[in-house]
């Protein structure tokens, strides 16, 4: 993103991997997005990224690029981040741009970062993506903070989590996080969920305190 402020920040680049059920690569994809509201991006984004807003100009515009990834992820996806915020800021920019929103109600996606610190130590810690890469032992074939090599790096974790995950129904993977940019309407929406060492309650909106 542009890294500014939730209501100025706009989605420059979208890049994800696809994993199948067995957490195997099967595809990518890596759009740049044409900047149309805010010419200008955070200087500390700008010096992480190694992009300047004049290579955007080369990309689409956020519509036409988020409805390609949509038809990429096909209807029964998961989604998986490095952490709880990029869903809510992916459909911040949908809800700017008028478009059909990913659900009306909180939905299931793994929150990798999350994941990894059920697997390698307390659950509580929040670690780097690139501190993960290091724990594991992983190669760091390409370099960070791009849209795609996040993903790339992130769909790596994931994948050895689940082949370190050697119970026979996959404990961590059922440790799934609620996406809440749509909170339940009604009482039968709402999410009541224990998990091993925690519980998860998602309460309906009301109309007052």
């Amino acid at each position: 993103t542009t890294g500014f402020s939730p209501e100025k920040n706009k989605i420059i680049e979208i890049g994800a991997v696809k994993l199948n059920s067995e957490m195997k690569f099967i595809g990518e994809f890596s759009q740049l997005v044409k900047p149309e509201v805010y010419q200008e991006m955070h200087y500390i984004t700008r010096k992480l990224i190694h992009i300047q807003m004049a290579e955007l100009q080369g990309g689409r515009p956020f519509p036409i690029v988020m409805d390609e990834f949509l038809d990429w992820c096909g209807e029964d996806c998961v989604f998986c981040t490095w952490g709880p915020l990029d869903l809510m800021e992916l459909q911040r920019n949908m809800r700017f741009y008028d478009m059909t929103p990913l659900s009306d109600k909180p939905f299931k996606f793994y929150d990798v970062q999350k994941l990894f610190s059920l697997a390698y130590e307390d659950g509580k810690k929040r670690r780097s993506l690139e501190y993960a890469i290091d724990f594991l032992q992983m190669e760091k074939d390409i370099p960070f903070h791009r849209a795609f090599s996040d993903a790339y790096y992130a769909g790596k974790v994931l994948e050895q989590i689940s082949l370190n995950d050697q119970s026979e129904d996959k404990t961590i993977l059922h440790n799934f996080s609620y996406d809440v940019f749509n909170l339940p309407k009604k009482k039968s929406d709402e999410i009541n969920i224990v998990f091993d060492n925690y519980a998860k309650y998602i309460s309906r909106e009301f109309n007052d305190k």
